[in-house]
């Protein structure tokens, strides 16, 4: 058997192994390139080589074969907070535009996963999906803050644990320091990262900046979380982290920037439309007014907005307050 051949048996002794709704022949067909009739004996030179495989129930009228060897296995522990950490890095490539990366990541992911019992497996994908829900990203351009490590261990134990976390608070607003008792429901990261919350003083939820948290600690409290509360849904009301009232927005690029903005992810639920004259029209709904600017800003003369008026006149108001900042002395 040549060499390359040998890499492929391997590597897909690996997948049978770390894909728990197994592999069909058509998956092999897809991944090697080969026949159907050299998908066959691939699968057989894996059970001949890590033992035999068993048939996945998965409803689709395919067969489906996973692999659950020892032989595969390392002895390391791989936690499901690395694990979404590894998803989110890859998501977060796909949305900047660099795929072959991105799908370089999910095939580790694919081999590590292949290194855990298939009991371990099914609780740390459960974490793992309790992570996801959690975790909502806010896609934003720029630099970002450095979180501690130890502040986000704890807050992810407390999410994925549905436990209330208590912690000291600095106000933005007041400059004072309290003790607050927050049941975490989620994560949500612009250009500053926040937790998302509800205390047994305020009924909605709140964001809290973690940069003005210290002294974490998760209690031996459990809560009932709200199944009503959809973090997706609450996220994508703000242009970037910022809980306002949404808005219809419509920007229009000039010509010469339609590669770079049709290109670019202002909003998840944005509707990109290419008009006559080559310019570009950009729509979506969002909250977060000052959070546009910000970024509007970066697009200089090539970017209009469209609407809403008070938009358009808290930009012309923001850029007539920097020119004078930074005009002469």
């Amino acid at each position: 058997m040549r060499y390359e051949r040998v890499k492929d048996i391997i590597m897909l002794a690996i997948r049978m192994q770390g894909l728990r709704a197994g592999v069909t022949l058509d998956d092999i067909r897809e991944k090697f390139g080969v026949s159907r009739s050299t998908a066959e004996r691939m699968r057989e030179a894996v059970e001949w080589a890590f033992g035999s495989l068993e048939v996945v129930e998965s409803g689709d009228n395919r067969r489906h074969w996973r692999l659950d060897s020892g032989a595969l296995r390392r002895l390391v522990s791989i936690s499901a907070a690395e694990l979404a950490d590894l998803a989110a890095a890859a998501d977060t490539l796909d949305a900047t535009g660099f795929a072959g990366r991105a799908s370089a990541l999910r095939e580790l992911d694919t081999r590590l996963r292949a290194t855990l019992r298939t009991d371990s497996l099914a609780c740390i994908e459960a974490d793992i999906e309790m992570l996801a829900q959690a975790e909502g990203l806010a896609m934003r351009p720029g630099p970002r803050q450095q979180l501690d490590r130890d502040l986000l261990d704890n807050l992810r134990a407390a999410i994925t644990t549905c436990r209330i976390v208590e912690l000291r608070y600095l106000s933005q607003s007041t400059g004072r320091c309290s003790r607050q008792r927050i049941e975490p429901y989620g994560l949500l990261y612009g250009n500053r990262a926040f937790l998302i919350g509800r205390t047994d003083w305020a009924g909605d939820m709140r964001l809290w900046r973690l940069a003005n948290m210290s002294e974490p600690h998760v209690t031996g409290e459990v809560f009932t979380r709200d199944p009503e509360f959809d973090l997706e849904a609450y996220a994508r009301r703000s242009f970037g982290t910022f809980q306002e009232e949404p808005v219809d927005v419509v920007l229009r690029f000039a010509a010469g920037a339609k590669r770079d903005a049709s290109g670019f992810l202002f909003h998840p639920g944005q509707i990109i439309e290419e008009n006559m004259d080559g310019t570009l029209t950009v729509r979506f709904t969002a909250g977060g007014i000052d959070e546009m600017c910000w970024h509007l800003v970066t697009w200089g003369e090539s970017v209009a907005v469209v609407e809403p008026e008070r938009l358009r006149q808290r930009l012309a108001d923001m850029c007539t307050a920097l020119a004078a900042h930074h005009g002469p002395r």
